[in-house]
């Protein structure tokens, strides 16, 4: 006897078909989701972490006299506020400043062309922190002497503080680190170094054992230059390894009067005067003192045109230049 199956029956396998194929493939799919959640997730943490490094390149720590700054990797707006023509070490290294102070609105006559379209700034010893704001830089370049502009300012404004020492290259370097120019500033000291040699080699063996001064007349006193701690010192005497005159200062210099020069009498003085004239310059120049030194005796006054103080490559690449024309090329 043929038995049929009720349509009841028929309806209900159907279903049971279907929800067994829904129930398999939501089991895949959870697996296939399982499967996939780690590969995804990591997938997720390398991009966070590429964009992680993306933003922790954009800036960079400097170190500087009063701690660690976060600077910009390469800033575009920099104010640098110095008395010595740090600026130079800017545009040594292909960096345009967007403002630098100015003795009386004037660029250091070495770098007038460099610093064309430059910002002008009021030299000063005391500095508005609200002027600054108003420039709205990237990064601030000062040395110690500001040290209360960094205390108001450091915290809105990347700011590096830069000791003014004795010795002009590491001046120049943290000045290039700021800019994040660090590498490009110690080839230009290398540079240099190698070109300071031979025209010191050239030098001392025209010359001899003659004796060197340096010295800046004032508009009240003269600046007698030292042996150690000014970049006219280093240049002359560590650079070129000329030989200085007897009782020199030890140090960076002194100030002293028309009479104090009797105790210096070297061979050869060169003149980095910034204002070659005037009452007191002229009574300096016309006195019995400066001219019964030897060096003015014997015209060995060596003027030099390049008078900023060689704090910067731009300034003492000029300097040398024209000590090796004033000595060799006679």
């Amino acid at each position: 006897m043929r038995k049929y199956l009720s349509p009841f029956f028929l309806l209900l396998m159907l279903l049971l078909l279907v929800l067994s194929g829904c129930a398999s493939e939501e089991s895949n799919a959870d697996e296939l989701k399982e499967n996939q959640e780690p590969e995804i997730e990591e997938e997720i943490e390398e991009v966070e972490e590429e964009t992680e490094v993306e933003e922790e390149a954009e800036t960079r720590k400097v170190e500087h006299l009063y701690g660690e700054t976060e600077v910009p990797m390469n800033p575009e707006k920099i104010v640098l506020l110095s008395h010595v023509s740090w600026e130079g070490s800017l545009v040594s290294v292909g960096v345009k400043p967007f403002a630098v102070m100015a003795y009386d609105n004037e660029f250091p006559p070495h770098l007038t062309d460099e610093l064309a379209g430059v910002t002008a700034l009021p030299y000063a010893d005391e500095i508005n922190p609200e002027e600054i704001v108003d420039l709205n830089p990237d990064l601030l370049i000062i040395s110690d002497r500001y040290k209360p502009l960094y205390d108001q300012l450091s915290s809105t404004i990347p700011t590096v503080v830069v000791e003014v020492g004795g010795d002009w290259k590491e001046d120049h370097l943290k000045v290039a680190e700021a800019a994040g120019k660090l590498e490009e500033g110690k080839k230009i000291i290398e540079d240099m170094e190698k070109q300071a040699e031979e025209i010191g080699d050239r030098i001392r063996e025209k010359v001899g054992d003659d004796t060197f001064m340096a010295v800046a007349i004032n508009k009240e006193d003269i600046r007698v230059f030292g042996t150690t701690n000014h970049a006219t010192n280093s240049l002359l005497f560590d650079d070129l390894k000329l030989i200085p005159a007897e009782n020199l200062p030890e140090d960076f210099g002194e100030n002293i009067s028309i009479e104090g020069l009797v105790k210096y009498n070297p061979d050869h003085i060169f003149d980095v005067t910034f204002f070659n004239s005037g009452e007191y310059y002229n009574s300096v120049t016309d006195g019995e003192v400066w001219n019964n030194l030897e060096a003015v005796k014997n015209e060995n006054v060596h003027t030099l045109s390049t008078t900023w103080g060689f704090w910067d490559p731009i300034e003492r690449q000029k300097g040398l230049e024209e000590i090796e024309e004033l000595f060799l090329t006679n």
